[in-house]
């Protein structure tokens, strides 16, 4: 199995191409059990959640090697709690508001290093430069959130609008919501196929909000979508790949999508390549 790692590849690298940088090694304090991490354009950083040590950890952008990060939230009064296993296993990031966004949650259950639904279904807020032991500025949790098991997230800045997708549901919040607040809009049903996914991604251009269809596709919603709707656009992405798409990166400068991908189920990909990034042109939701 290969240590946990970032990497980083040119953007048209294709086939089995090495990266250009890896952050590694036992100073990054980089964990397994990485499923969706964010960078920050506006302001160079790489934010990625470390579920083993049960922390945050922020990098410079150009990080490279067995670099410490230059910011860690971690400790009791965090209140980030739980097991590797899926309970705390990946960061949301709204740059525009300074804030970093973790879900948490029952993850893997009760099974196979799962924490038994002793963690709470909760989206933590911290300011982005919180360091060391810092409680988080906002908690979203309650039975009303409809917040079930490890939320995906993302924030829409210029609507002030938060997204949390999970059970087959997109469920749309006021951007500072928190406590027991319900949301204002939730898209569920079977025409709107909801999927669920470990990123999802807004665009706030468009006024889009992009994560996975059921059949394995990725689709685009709009953020004023409520009920049981259509998506806007659909890729669909395993039937065109035969690999299991994990998570959504937006690439706008080029019209692309970028898609983490594994090759675990059954037929495994003609390559033989078990974990792959794969890159669609998609220019109608950017445009």
């Amino acid at each position: 199995m290969v240590h946990p790692q970032i990497a980083a590849f040119a953007r048209l690298a294709k086939d089995n191409t090495p990266p250009v940088r890896t952050i590694a090694g036992q100073k990054t304090k980089i964990s397994r059990t990485m499923h969706g991490f964010g960078y920050d354009a506006i302001h160079d950083e790489i934010v990625v959640n470390s579920a083993l040590a049960q922390s945050i950890l922020t990098f410079r952008g150009g990080a490279n090697g067995e670099e410490p990060p230059i910011r860690v939230i971690q400790g009791p009064h965090t209140k980030i709690i739980g097991t590797a296993y899926a309970a705390n296993d990946k960061v949301g990031i709204d740059p525009a508001n300074n804030e970093i966004l973790l879900p948490t949650g029952t993850g893997g259950g009760g099974g196979r290093g799962g924490d038994n639904g002793t963690v709470p279904n909760a989206i933590l807020v911290f300011a982005r430069e919180a360091n060391g032991d810092v409680a988080p500025k906002r908690i979203l949790s309650g039975p009303d959130t409809q917040i079930r098991g490890v939320a995906s997230v993302a924030v829409d800045p210029v609507r002030n609008l938060l997204f949390a997708n999970v059970a087959g549901k997109m469920l749309i919040f006021d951007r500072t919501a928190s406590g027991n607040t319900k949301p204002k809009a939730v898209i569920t049903g079977p025409k709107s196929s909801m999927g669920n996914i470990s990123t999802i991604q807004t665009y706030p251009p468009k006024g889009l909000i992009i994560g996975a269809c059921t059949g394995g596709a990725i689709c685009a919603w709009s953020v004023n979508d409520n009920g049981d709707v259509p998506p806007r656009y659909k890729i669909p992405a395993e039937q065109l790949i035969s690999y299991t798409i994990f998570g959504v990166a937006l690439d706008p400068v080029h019209k692309e999508i970028i898609l983490p991908a594994a090759g675990h189920r059954m037929p495994r990909p003609p390559s033989g390549l078990m974990n792959a990034a794969v890159t669609f042109s998609w220019p109608e939701i950017f445009e």
